[in-house]
């Protein structure tokens, strides 16, 4: 079994690499990586969608895709924590010249959490199978 810092290591670095890539954006500074985003096609949303699912997908893991209930609705709790991040970091915006709000970039964010984190969810629980299984046998040949 993991310890809880170094199941939360690998989200909390990369929080820390999206704030920063925030803040870069926000006084305006380039970096490099913002340079190859504006140089793709679509490089902005590309950046949206990877940024922010590989975030939720890094946390529900380290939360073990632990859930909870939202207006009626089962949600990953690391994806309702990382949407509602983007969600107000895009609003953010708002209050910088250099910055603009887009819908669309929202829209990037929820795609890129939904599908990195479905697709992180069932590997999850193909490991987790693959464990009872493995336990299973174990059990059968000891007895």
């Amino acid at each position: 079994m993991k310890s809880k810092i170094t199941a939360y290591l690998p989200s909390a670095l990369f929080f820390t690499f999206i704030v920063w890539m925030i803040t870069q954006a926000d006084t305006n500074q380039k970096n490099f990586i913002m340079d190859i985003g504006h140089s793709v096609p679509f490089g902005d949303k590309i950046g949206h969608f990877t940024l922010f699912g590989i975030m939720a997908l890094l946390l529900n893991m380290a939360l073990r895709f632990n859930r909870v209930r939202v207006f009626s609705r089962s949600f990953h709790l690391g994806s309702i924590i990382v949407l509602v991040f983007a969600i107000g970091e895009e609003f953010s915006q708002l209050a910088f010249s250099n910055r603009t709000f887009d819908f669309v970039d929202m829209l990037f964010d929820l795609l890129g959490i939904g599908i990195l984190s479905s697709i992180g969810f069932r590997r999850y629980l193909i490991e987790k199978f693959r464990a009872f299984i493995d336990y299973l046998a174990g059990r059968l040949l000891v007895e």
